[in-house]
């Protein structure tokens, strides 16, 4: 299950935003579960990385397919 921490309502996620996943047994599977929820809500506009054991920080991807700005 993936979940917004602090003011971030799920419909309204912004660059900076954290996500925590549970119920992941890998962490290649916490991220499948990220990649698929952003792609479940047409933000294509935001990637994640991981910042800890199952906490995620959303960045905005910029024009270039190399670099994004947090």
């Amino acid at each position: 299950m993936v979940a917004s921490l602090g003011n971030n309502a799920i419909n309204t996620l912004k660059p900076g935003a954290v996500l925590t996943v549970t119920g992941a047994k890998t962490e290649t599977d916490a991220q499948k579960e990220v990649a698929a929820f952003l792609q479940s809500s047409n933000r294509d506009d935001l990637g994640y990385f991981l910042i800890s054991k199952d906490y995620f920080l959303l960045y905005l991807k910029s024009g270039s397919s190399l670099s994004g700005i947090a």
